[in-house]
């Protein structure tokens, strides 16, 4: 494939690095570094994939930089500067920015003040187009910067090529980061009204949010686990830990631009997802995982689960099945591909 000089600069080496530069990068045999926290020009690229060893003037080498989530004056005069040789800057973003300052139970919201997303908004304005994860976040950010393309996130799926242990008594799940209590919490309800009915059932919880506990007054520490952040080098395998897996989400702006990545992961390795219809579209109900739109309906597709060790196996199956095929991150990279082409096609050509 005939592509542009390409470069990926990704914000740290975080998961959200991983999935929206690394993956992409290492799919299509582009250069991919992670850029520190100083400011332009002293900004230093720290870590990643390239041919050989880069500092920031390098980077005006470059045919495409995709640039994740840059902020501030100085990145915005980087991107002129790079723009006046000729370069084209993409702005990468995968999550609704101006909605995190407003969730109360997310970590970092204070981080997010108006005067920062002001900042982030400056750079992405500037770019000559901005990549997002979904279309919904691609709609919003057209108001920002009309040029907008949709390149979705694929997985790196030989890191979940696991065997999970098999168990007589199925396990329900969570896994994932900040920001996700108020939209856990009614689910959580209807997990406790299926231990009640399943004693044998338990619950796991992935991340830092600690769900399980909240179940402990009731049904005892033998009946949850509350697993602490996992590095990302064994989140999969940490993952193994549950058989049922849920993806609850709020009715705001800051899960309408999330991506359907947990269900991309519980699929890879095989368990069935119960999901938000307004976040996973992407899911067959009954097919590819289960949509449930009311407390009620997470209550009775988790008893249906918890009791058919077969509906359970199948829809797993089938679920990795289509991930496997449709959003591996080779699949997933042609999306980046034909974006590069288009954006440069002299560079292709040359």
């Amino acid at each position: 494939m005939s592509l542009p000089k390409t470069l990926f600069l990704s914000r740290g080496s975080n998961a959200v690095a991983w999935y929206r530069c690394a993956l992409p990068a290492l799919a299509l045999g582009c250069d991919w570094a992670c850029y520190d926290r100083a400011e332009p020009p002293e900004t230093k690229l720290v870590w990643g994939r390239t041919e050989r060893p880069l500092t920031f003037d390098d980077i005006a080498g470059y045919d495409v930089v995709v640039l994740q989530q840059p902020r501030g004056a100085a990145w915005l005069k980087a991107i002129r500067n790079w723009q006046s040789r000729g370069i084209v800057v993409l702005y990468d973003v995968d999550d609704y920015i101006r909605a995190v300052r407003k969730m109360d139970d997310h970590a970092f919201a204070k981080n997010f003040d108006k005067k920062v997303i002001e900042e982030f908004e400056l750079c992405m304005r500037a770019a000559d187009g901005v990549i997002c994860s979904t279309e919904w976040l691609a709609d919003r950010y057209a108001s920002i910067n009309p040029t907008t393309y949709v390149c979705r996130n694929g997985l790196d799926v030989k890191r979940y090529a696991l065997t999970r242990p098999e168990r007589e008594h199925p396990v329900i799940g969570w896994a994932g980061a900040t920001g996700h209590r108020n939209g856990m919490l009614p689910w959580l309800e209807q997990v406790k009204a299926v231990l009640r009915r399943r004693p044998d059932t338990t619950f796991v919880s992935i991340g830092g949010q600690k769900f399980g506990e909240l179940l402990g007054d009731e049904f005892g520490e033998e009946r949850y686990l509350d697993v602490p952040w996992a590095p990302f080098d064994v989140y999969p395998a940490a993952m193994t830990l549950m058989d049922i897996a849920l993806a609850p989400a709020g009715k705001n702006n800051f899960f309408r631009g999330k991506s359907d990545l947990r269900w991309l992961e519980a699929s890879a390795l095989g368990i069935p997802l119960v999901a938000d219809p307004d976040v996973y579209p992407e899911i067959e109900h009954g097919v590819t995982g289960f949509h449930a739109a009311t407390p009620d309906e997470v209550r009775e597709i988790l008893i249906q689960l918890v009791d058919d060790r077969d509906l359970r196996e199948r829809v797993g199956a089938a679920a990795k099945a289509h991930v496997l095929e449709h959003r591996n991150a080779r699949v997933a990279a042609g999306q980046w591909a034909d974006v590069f082409q288009a954006v440069a096609p002299g560079a292709v050509a040359a």
